[in-house]
């Protein structure tokens, strides 16, 4: 139960309505008003910081401390704290190596924690809860970006917003043949990052009524490797029932996947680089060394073009977590039937062309490259992808890289769900800020954009009126997405839900372009992503070639 002065909100601030409709609201008119930002939840108090017109609860535990023999395990309960009261304000982020994977930054493996932001004064009905789940590559970052800060969309639309940590690189999905073998219960390994997040979604369902969140309207979102994570527990029987939507942000989860042999066969080599080559002793050795002797093992690598020194650590199609090939589940239906809305960035490739060729290429550099990446398919790519029928070299592979990664397989997985008759809703982010990112919309951009905030260094860039203006509107479609599952109700501009009939089907494929003005459009680059349609590659942006 929350603990602080009771307030009218009035009806301007009323989440529930008679219509079901979730109206937005501005509460910066609170802001001078005294409130504790105390909650009393099953495992003691929980003290937050008050923001005026917002609470910030950080880093509360929604796991125990995956340390010593819990690591590499799936994660346990925590334990409560009471009587003591938890001081909520401080952050915390899991042990990761720097973007660069050269050197590691500064974690703690007790990171199983989550954030909350919620309304102050608190909602008068239980308010719908977006769970975000930051981006990184499943190697970084942590539920602290400050992109993703949720205070500003909370103080705009009344709704909870909670972010959390899960453990990354191979502290969080490390395979190994003696982890398998370790507990009968449990015949997996390597996708221990993917349970924290379904234990902090557990989480949530158990104990955010407290902050007064609807623990039965919850919608996952997240962005990136976050994105991947969503559309992964999507399909995953375990995660059914924790969420009622799913927000995928440039990230669908339907490229070719680790198995768990590939897994297993990579937690070997790694193995080998801790000198725990030992099969009796294996894990006794793996759980002697320090966090940052696990981190530097493999080269991390940062995401760049057909990069081949990047250990692959993410989720693994394991059998059991995830019982095949994601995109072989949306094929054939198997996936958890909830609504969904997703979509890209126009720009989506620039960012890893840019960090391989940040210089730019050749022609002859750029047929290399394409032929490196994608073997005997490079003939029939390079054809579709033209340079000279872009500003450069660098902006075809970008494009190619972009359709291939992000936009076309939106839209084929946007056309996998609607099939099942699932609502779905398909969207391209286009708002350009020059001061960020030139004249690219690249892969990321659209998060300061959804939560409301401004760019940090170096760009340091402000929202202008017609930024702010897109973050509203965006935010509305978010919140009423996941307050009742359709982002239209009193919207301005109306969102088409995706359809594609059988047959011609010219009218069909439509989704909305985020930028100012809003507009509605339709069929995404058809030649191109019709040309991607019968791909099943691996990432661009992983440690082998797409073709293999």
């Amino acid at each position: 139960m929350r603990s602080m002065a009771q307030h009218s909100l009035g009806s301007a601030v009323m989440i529930a309505m008679a219509t079901g409709a979730f109206v937005l609201w501005s509460s910066r008119e609170h802001q001078t008003q005294s409130v504790s930002c105390l909650v009393s939840t099953t495992n003691g108090e929980v003290q937050g910081m008050d923001l005026g017109a917002s609470c910030a609860f950080l880093s509360i535990p929604f796991a125990a401390p995956p340390i010593g023999s819990l690591r590499w395990k799936p994660p346990q309960p925590a334990a409560p704290w009471a009587p003591e009261t938890l001081q909520a304000i401080a952050p915390r982020q899991c042990p990761q190596v720097n973007p660069a994977g050269s050197t590691m930054t500064q974690g703690n493996e007790d990171c199983l924690k989550l954030n909350i932001w919620t309304p102050n004064p608190p909602p008068a009905s239980p308010a719908p809860v977006l769970v975000w789940i930051h981006t990184g590559a499943f190697t970084s970052a942590s539920s602290n970006l400050p992109a993703h800060n949720g205070r500003n969309i909370v103080e705009r639309t009344g709704a909870i917003v909670v972010a959390i940590n899960y453990r990354l690189g191979p502290l969080g999905f490390l395979g190994h043949r003696a982890l398998s073998a370790e507990d009968p219960a449990y015949p997996s390994s390597g996708n221990y990052g993917l349970l924290d997040q379904r234990a902090a979604l557990a989480w949530v369902r158990d104990h955010i009524a407290a902050f007064g969140g609807d623990p039965d309207n919850v919608t996952i979102a997240g962005q990136s490797a976050g994105g991947n994570s969503v559309s992964l527990h999507v399909v995953s029987p375990g995660s059914n029932g924790y969420f009622s939507r799913a927000i995928m942000q440039s990230g669908y989860a339907t490229f070719r996947w680790r198995t768990l042999e590939d897994a297993e066969a990579l937690g070997d080599v790694f193995a080998a680089a801790l000198g725990c080559t030992d099969p009796s002793q294996a894990l006794v050795c793996l759980r002697s060394k320090t966090a940052r002797e696990v981190l530097l093992a493999l080269p991390t690598g940062q995401q760049q073009f057909a990069e081949t020194a990047r250990a692959p650590w993410g989720p693994v199609v394991d059998g059991l977590e995830i019982p095949d090939q994601p995109r072989t589940l949306y094929e054939v239906g198997a996936f958890n039937r909830v609504p969904i809305m997703l979509g890209a960035t126009r720009d989506e490739g620039w960012i890893y062309v840019d960090r391989s060729f940040p210089a730019g290429l050749t022609p002859e550099q750029y047929s290399t490259a394409v032929e490196t990446e994608f073997g005997a398919d490079a003939p029939a790519i390079l054809p579709m992808y033209p340079p000279e029928n872009f500003p450069s070299p660098k902006h075809a592979l970008s494009q190619l890289t972009g359709d291939f990664e992000a936009v076309c397989e939106a839209r084929r997985v946007a056309r996998l769900i609607e099939r099942t008759k699932t609502p779905v809703y398909l969207y391209s982010f286009e708002r350009e800020a020059p001061a960020v990112a030139g004249d690219q919309v690249i892969h990321g951009l659209d998060t300061n954009f959804v939560f409301g905030n401004n760019f940090g260094p170096p760009s340091n860039y402000v929202f202008n009126a017609e930024d702010q203006a897109l973050f509203e509107a965006i935010s509305g479609y978010w919140m009423r997405f996941s307050a009742q599952g359709d982002p239209n109700a009193a919207a301005a501009k109306h969102w088409p839900a995706f359809e594609h009939p059988t047959g011609e089907g010219r009218g069909s494929d439509k989704y909305l372009v985020l930028d100012w003005p809003i507009q509605e459009d339709r069929r995404p680059r058809e030649a191109h992503c019709d040309f991607w349609e019968p791909f099943f590659l691996r990432s661009v942006s992983g440690s082998v070639p797409a073709s293999q």
